[in-house]
């Protein structure tokens, strides 16, 4: 039986692309503490291409100034391109070109198909370096756009949606610094953070003093949160605004903090008027001038409707894999059966064996009556539980075909098997390919039986030899022979393209490709 694992597959995605998500998350909250310290415009915009790559997967990542005459952008920052292009390539500015449609509309673009598309031309840089793919985001000035901040890729997977809010997450960060520098804050800064900054993002964001009590919530947050008014927080630990079962986890979290170290957690937490939420938080260090941690900085994201979406999934998988263990339970109990029926006409089979009066009879049946017993041995081994474990192709065949020798003939079986690994849903279908090939072998051939199993990668060759007089020309007919013939090209996975008879060698020799 085959079993297939769609979970598997399911899980293996949603990890991923939790992975992505955590990580892009991660770097905001990085990016904007450490805007907070920088003073050099030029450091900052080359830090944040940087952060971009990192966040994005990609090489390529850059910022996009407006030209004087506004018809064109400079590539005045970015990681990945030739440094003769940094501070000198142009593209245009008009909305046929991303960028120019992004600061036009003032709404991001994402294309995963530059050369298909339809509403824009492919900038001439971007075909330099063979880039399909494109995101930009307009990074907001104090009175005109600032620039754009863009993210490109020749290669990997498609960009998302959900790589938008990370990008304007950065271009918010840029956006708020470039203000502070602008206005000159950096020179005589009252607070190691920026609260223009923090209320520019859409998260939850807290500070916290060194030992954890709440000293900022900014505007989202406070919105979120459903509180009214900062000063019913203010000064109270972080820790007692979570329940309980979280309590512990967002203690830890300060702790490590404290020690100078970044940390995520996820965890739920009820706003003030008792919604159910759950919280994606990032938790990092601001050090002081003396390199100490001066204050904390959390940042929870809402991940609520991300939980249920999860929790209704996995909920379907759990049904899923519920059914799959009732069918398992309802095949294995009739191979049970069709073992205790094969134990049954043995025993049958033994008690006319004790009333023959002709010991010739007698002895007929009672070795009828072992070769039953063997059969049911063979039937147990094809349809052991074969999910539980992968196996040697060698060793299951080995066992298959000892039982077989058992249950069949007395003519000699060799096996020659290559020591590959047999996935567990192949297991039964190779059993019975081999299985209806032998049976075949003594049925019609003669003399010692030879079986190969050789391993071609994502196939497996076997042959067959007897020491007959070989096949007739007609044999194997185009549309099938016999059932056990249209077994065994069903089973190997090729159809009619599966057998092949080798008529170039003096012995009976049939050959099948299997899929592994």
């Amino acid at each position: 039986m085959q079993h297939i694992p769609p979970d598997e597959t399911i899980r293996a995605a949603l990890q991923k692309s939790h992975a992505r998500l955590r990580k892009q998350h991660e770097l905001v909250v990085e990016f904007g503490v450490a805007s907070l310290t920088l003073s050099d415009l030029d450091e900052l915009l080359t830090h944040a291409c940087a952060v971009v790559a990192k966040g994005m997967q990609t090489r390529f990542a850059k910022v996009l100034t407006p030209l004087e005459d506004r018809d064109e952008f400079i590539l005045s920052h970015g990681v990945g391109w030739d440094d003769a292009d940094i501070g000198s390539a142009r593209v245009g500015g008009d909305e046929a070109s991303p960028a120019g449609y992004a600061i036009a509309t003032y709404r991001p673009v994402i294309s995963n198909h530059l050369g298909q598309e339809h509403r824009f031309r492919t900038p001439s840089l971007l075909k330099k370096y063979g880039i399909e793919r494109a995101i930009n985001v307009p990074i907001r000035g104090a009175s005109v756009p600032f620039g754009v901040l863009e993210a490109d890729s020749g290669d990997g997977d498609d960009f998302m949606e959900s790589d938008l809010v990370f990008m304007e997450g950065i271009a918010n960060v840029i956006s708020m610094a470039v203000e502070r520098m602008a206005a000159g804050a950096e020179a005589n800064r009252p607070s190691p953070y920026s609260e223009s900054v923090l209320n520019a993002s859409p998260d939850c964001v807290k500070i916290l003093s060194a030992d954890g009590e709440i000293e900022f919530m900014n505007d989202a947050g406070m919105c979120l949160m459903q509180l009214g008014e900062l000063g019913h927080i203010q000064g109270q630990e972080w820790a007692r605004l979570w329940p309980e079962e979280s309590k512990a986890v967002v203690k830890g979290a300060i702790e490590t903090v404290a020690c100078g170290e970044s940390t995520r957690f996820e965890a739920f937490c009820p706003t003030a008027q008792g919604e159910p939420k759950w919280w994606d938080v990032t938790v990092a260090p601001i050090f002081g001038t003396g390199g100490d941690v001066d204050k904390i900085i959390a940042v929870s994201r809402d991940i609520t409707e991300r939980h249920h979406h999860e929790a209704q999934l996995l909920s379907l998988i759990d049904a899923q894999h519920t059914k799959l263990s009732e069918s398992d339970f309802y095949l294995e109990e009739i191979h049970h059966r069709v073992k205790n029926s094969l134990h049954l006409v043995n025993t049958l089979l033994l008690l006319q064996a004790n009333l023959a009066a002709d010991e010739a009879v007698k002895l007929q049946l009672q070795t009828a009556a072992g070769r039953v017993v063997t059969i049911a041995s063979v039937h147990e081994r094809l349809y052991q539980n074969a999910e539980t474990q992968e196996v040697l192709a060698s060793d299951y065949l080995a066992a298959l075909l000892g039982d077989l020798g058992k249950a069949l003939a007395d003519r000699n079986i060799v096996l020659e098997a290559d020591p590959f690994i047999l996935p567990p849903e192949r297991m039964a279908p190779l059993g019975l390919v081999i299985s209806e090939l032998i049976t075949n072998a003594l049925k019609y051939g003669k003399g010692t039986i030879g079986v190969s199993v050789k391993d071609a990668q994502d196939h497996a060759l076997i042959t067959v030899t007897d020491e007959g007089d070989g096949f007739p020309e007609s044999y194997p007919k185009p549309s099938g022979t016999g059932l056990g013939m249209r077994l065994v090209k069903s089973y190997s996975g090729y159809g009619s393209t599966a057998i092949s008879v080798d008529r170039a060698v003096e012995k009976s020799t049939i050959k099948v490709r299997f899929k592994l």
